[in-house]
């Protein structure tokens, strides 16, 4: 089954709105529609009213969050097709639902100041953990359009799908790839993505040091990175493989998180959203 909306979640903060103008613009760049979700919930009634008026009130707070995310969605791309939703809920658990059935997830992080600027939120980390299909955690320069792709991989099996989703990033932003490779060699999938998009101009820098803080430092200069993002079970469940946790704590742009192969497409204006 193929997907095609984006769909974003944001709770009406700065990080929220910063990760719905990044959705937007990626929706207008891939064609895809724009989804904008907003979770609430009410607690048990009280004093100040019954169930009824208590979801009420949640409800119309929320929709005032998501009437503005679709406001700021237009501005951004407008005629771009956006549609929203406010959603009763826990945030973590719709957000994995609504990644089911997305071409991609994307949240924001929720850190502010200093020190908090460097962390994801909770919310972020669960479902970019979670998440069964691909999610862009938007976070530090969000909206540069000046540097390459970064696409983090090691020699294992799935960095041509990594090196695939980069390419295509790259493509439509008109801009170069960085490949950081973990692993000494040059990826085998590498020639044969040069070959079908021979438009993109590529760097390959092999990882010295600690990889998550290659790719840290990688992130400083870059418009996205590109990373496989399949956890690894542990006793007390699914946890995300080291350098990506790292990385989603530290990077100062958006990334970008597979779990599922992409498409090699013919044509490189038919490439599809990552998913």
């Amino acid at each position: 089954m193929q997907y095609t909306d984006v769909v974003v979640g944001t709770d009406g903060s700065a990080s929220g709105t910063s990760a719905v103008r990044w959705a937007a613009d990626h929706a207008a760049r891939t064609g895809a529609r724009l989804r904008v979700v907003c979770v609430y919930q009410w607690h048990l009634p009280g004093p100040i009213g019954s169930a009824a008026e208590m979801d009420a009130s949640a409800r119309g707070q929320a929709e005032a969050v998501v009437a503005a995310a679709v406001a700021d969605a237009h501005a951004a791309r407008p005629g771009l097709d956006v549609q929203g939703g406010a959603i009763l809920g826990l945030p973590t658990d719709t957000l994995l639902t609504e990644a089911k059935t997305a071409a991609l997830l994307v949240v924001g992080s929720h850190g502010r100041g200093a020190l908090a600027s460097a962390l994801l939120g909770s919310v972020g980390l669960q479902v970019a953990t979670h998440a069964e299909g691909p999610i862009v955690v938007v976070r530090g320069r969000a909206h540069t359009a000046i540097g390459p792709v970064v696409a983090g991989i090691d020699d294992g099996p799935v960095s041509e799908r990594v090196l695939s989703a980069a390419f295509v990033e790259a493509y439509r932003r008109s801009c170069g790839l960085v490949v950081v490779h973990t692993d000494e060699g040059t990826p085998d999938a590498l020639a044969r993505l040069r070959q079908r998009h021979p438009e993109v101009p590529v760097e390959v820098e092999q990882a010295a040091g600690n990889p998550a803080d290659v790719l840290v430092a990688a992130s400083r200069s870059a418009q996205l990175v590109v990373r496989d993002g399949r956890g690894r079970d542990s006793v007390i469940g699914a946890l995300l493989e080291p350098v990506t946790h790292h990385l989603l704590q530290r990077a100062d742009c958006p990334v970008l998180l597979l779990r599922e192969p992409v498409p090699l497409p013919d044509e490189p204006d038919s490439d599809p959203a990552p998913h």
